[in-house]
């Protein structure tokens, strides 16, 4: 008997407009939709040995080619990302302090690296579970005085430093309002490169230290967040860094437990979009619950 529930499915699409260029052109690109489920048998727990194929997903009736479907049991891949440039001015204490919360307050399984973008983009630390090697490399950060790579070093760093495949792939951006100086800026270039990060289920927070109104890293910290379930918070002073960060890694880890045992079931979409999606499991003795979107605030 097939088990099958409707879900509104959430679209990864290619981003327009996200450069603020209204002359821009929008990229073409398979639409993707995502569902997020548990698998459950008879005593309610949870079943993770599923294979893609085992999924169905149908949309207005219409079978779908389901792309993957996985579990998020493996641990956190988490980017820090620390913006050291013009930005900073003498906050370089406070900032150190806020990274220090960070990783004390994230679960020690997940695995971090520490990059700076300030100038240029910078490896301080490798990704690791050694919280008291990357607790030593906060000391690494001093200020550069460039100009900030935002853009470049998310990109860089998953390219780099990322298979593609990763279970929970996440950015920490922590970030000043100085100015942004990415050479990877092209309208076309973003939208296509944004449609692969989210369709590998990348999730990008980003908390900003803001004295001013109107700086281009808010507008590119709020897009890379939003499109990708992320959080986005500004602080007046870097003194409220260790508090937010702290708040930050605690609600990663709370989110982590919650969802690490359901499907990521990744289709595409049918053109046009349809108006209805179903999913279905074959196998019998199991029931599905559908998560929702995987976010980290509702």
């Amino acid at each position: 008997m097939h088990r099958h529930i409707a879900v509104r499915a959430f679209a990864v699409i290619a981003v327009a407009g996200a450069m603020g260029v209204a002359s821009a052109p929008v990229v073409e690109a398979q639409e993707l939709g995502q569902i997020f489920a548990y698998v459950l048998g008879p005593t309610g727990q949870p079943v993770t040995d599923f294979m893609a194929e085992e999924f169905s997903v149908t949309e207005d009736g219409v079978d779908t080619k389901i792309l993957s479907a996985q579990v998020g049991t493996a641990p956190m891949r988490v980017a820090l990302l620390v913006d050291n440039g013009q930005g900073l001015r003498d906050d370089v204490s406070q900032l150190r302090a806020g990274l220090t919360a960070f990783l004390q307050a994230l679960p020690p399984q997940h695995v971090v690296g520490l990059f700076t973008i300030g100038g240029q983009v910078r490896r301080l630390e490798d990704f690791t579970t050694d919280r008291a090697r990357l607790l030593g490399r906060v000391n690494n950060v001093f200020p550069d005085r460039g100009n900030t790579r935002v853009l470049d070093g998310v990109r860089e760093t998953w390219d780099r430093y990322y298979e593609g495949d990763e279970a929970w792939p996440v950015f920490v951006m922590v970030l000043t309002d100085g100015t942004e100086h990415s050479a990877f800026m092209s309208e076309d270039r973003y939208g296509r490169w944004m449609n692969g990060v989210r369709q590998a289920g990348v999730m990008i927070h980003a908390i900003q230290v803001t004295t001013r109104r109107g700086s281009p890293i808010t507008h590119f910290a709020l897009n890379l967040a939003g499109s990708t379930g992320g959080r986005y918070r500004s602080v007046a002073t870097a003194t409220a860094l260790t508090g937010e960060l702290t708040t930050l890694a605690t609600d990663m880890g709370t989110l982590h437990d919650q969802v690490s045992n359901a499907y990521r079931i990744l289709f595409e979409r049918a053109d046009p979009s349809g108006d209805s999606i179903s999913l279905s499991v074959a196998r019998p003795g199991v029931d599905l619950r559908l998560f929702g979107e995987r976010r980290l605030d509702p």
